[in-house]
C-alpha cells in the first residue's frame, strides 16, 4: 500500500525514501490500532493513504509554499484526531517545522504518542486539551490547520487565537465561501484568495478546498 505517484506529482510536494518509509509504517500504526481506538472508518489500509495521508500531503504543499524564506516555523493541528493531517504533513516538512497536535480526546493523544515514539519524529508533541477562542493552547504559532471541526465562522476564532501575526490558518473546506466576512475581520485576519488551493483526491470528482486566512 502506497502513496499513489499521480497523486504526488499533483500536490507538488517532493519525499525522500525515508520520509515515504514513514508514511507507510504511520499507515501500518493507523490500520493497526484501528478497531482499539475507533480511528478511522476506512475498509482498507490504501484507503488510509487516498483518504487522510493525501490530504495531509496537499496541506504540507501548502505550508511549505508559504513558509520558503524562513528557516523553522511552528504549525498546531487543531481536531487533530489521531494524527492524520499534523503527522503526514510533519513528516513530509521535515525537521523545518515544529508540530503541536491539539487534541481534546487523551486515547488519541496516546496513540499519536506512541505513534511519534515508534517512528521516531523529532519535533512533534500532543496537547490534551480543549482549543478555545481566547487562546493560550501553546502558541503563537506560524501556521494552524484544521479539518472536519466545521464551519469558518466557528472554528475561525479558535484556530487564529494563537496565530503569530504574519501567520496563516489553513482549513479544509468544501465550499470556497459563505462565511461571515465579520467574523473574519473579528479574528483580525484575511481571506487570501491568491494562495488558497483546491483539487481533487484520487478517484474523487468533488473538489476540496485548502482556504487560507492570514492574521493581520
Amino acid at each position: 500500500m502506497e502513496l499513489r505517484r499521480e497523486f504526488l506529482r499533483q500536490s507538488g510536494i517532493e519525499l525522500s525514501p525515508e520520509q515515504e518509509q514513514t508514511l507507510e509504517a504511520y499507515a501500518a500504526l493507523v490500520w493497526q490500532k484501528r478497531g482499539d481506538l475507533n480511528l478511522t472508518s476506512v475498509s482498507s489500509e490504501q484507503e488510509i493513504w487516498d483518504r487522510h495521508i493525501s490530504d495531509g500531503l496537499m496541506a504540507a504543499a501548502l505550508i511549505k509554499a508559504l513558509a520558503a524564506g524562513r528557516g523553522s516555523y511552528s504549525l498546531a493541528d487543531y481536531g487533530a484526531g489521531c494524527g492524520y493531517i499534523g503527522l503526514s504533513a510533519k513528516i513530509a516538512l521535515g525537521p523545518a517545522c515544529e508540530l503541536a497536535l491539539v487534541e481534546t480526546l487523551g486515547k488519541r493523544c496516546m496513540f499519536m504518542d506512541w505513534c511519534i515514539m515508534k517512528l521516531g519524529i523529532k519535533g512533534a508533541k500532543t496537547c490534551n486539551i480543549r482549543a478555545i477562542s481566547k487562546g493560550g493552547q501553546g502558541g503563537p504559532f506560524d501556521f494552524t490547520i484544521e479539518r472536519a471541526m466545521g464551519k469558518i465562522d466557528d472554528i475561525l476564532p479558535i484556530c487564529s487565537a494563537d496565530l503569530k501575526t504574519g501567520g496563516y490558518f489553513i482549513a479544509f473546506q468544501s465550499e470556497t465561501g459563505g462565511w461571515l466576512e465579520d467574523c473574519v475581520k473579528a479574528a483580525g485576519c484575511v481571506y487570501d484568495r491568491k494562495v488558497s488551493k483546491s483539487y481533487c483526491l484520487y478517484g474523487e470528482d468533488k473538489p476540496r478546498h485548502l482556504c487560507v486566512f492570514g492574521k493581520e
